[in-house]
């Protein structure tokens, strides 16, 4: 009788598997991952750089009330909640800017850079929380940034 010898090829097999763990750089580099997220970034700068193909939708106070089905009582709970997340976005402008110009004095530029872009992300959020309550107060849709300022400075509408 002859006796068979084992074969190598489970090992060779752990072996093959083992070092091929180190040498997939699509895996551990995240490749698929990494591919994706470039085609979303791309994908949202050329939406950000194209004109609009579609009509804007142009309808008035009462229209848009009627559209969503908005009662007067949501009405006056959106406009608060407007208004209150605004000044809220505005307080933390305020906290920010007196950080910003803490950084620029101790001249600490790149956080003072930082800070600054965090400034206007929330200056802007506050802006756009405030609009929406000036729209809603007016009861006037398609209103524009010196509207805004005089309902700001002038309180218009009130």
């Amino acid at each position: 009788m002859s006796e068979s010898k084992p074969t190598k090829a489970p090992r060779r097999k752990l072996a093959r598997t083992f070092f091929k763990s180190f040498i997939d750089v699509k895996k551990w580099s995240s490749y698929d991952e990494v591919k994706s997220n470039t085609k979303t970034v791309w994908g949202l700068f050329r939406r950000l750089t194209q004109r609009p193909t579609q009509e804007l939708r142009k309808e008035n106070y009462e229209d848009a009330i009627a559209r969503l089905g908005l009662t007067p009582e949501q009405i006056d709970i959106r406009k608060r909640n407007f208004l209150y997340s605004a000044l809220v976005y505005w307080a933390f402008t305020l906290i920010f800017v007196v950080y910003f110009i803490y950084l620029l004095i101790h001249l600490r530029w790149l956080a003072s850079l930082l800070t600054l872009v965090l400034v206007v992300v929330i200056a802007m959020t506050a802006y756009r929380e405030n609009f929406w309550y000036m729209q809603m107060r007016k009861k006037k849709l398609g209103c524009g940034f010196r509207e805004w300022l005089a309902f700001i400075f002038r309180r218009e509408g009130v």
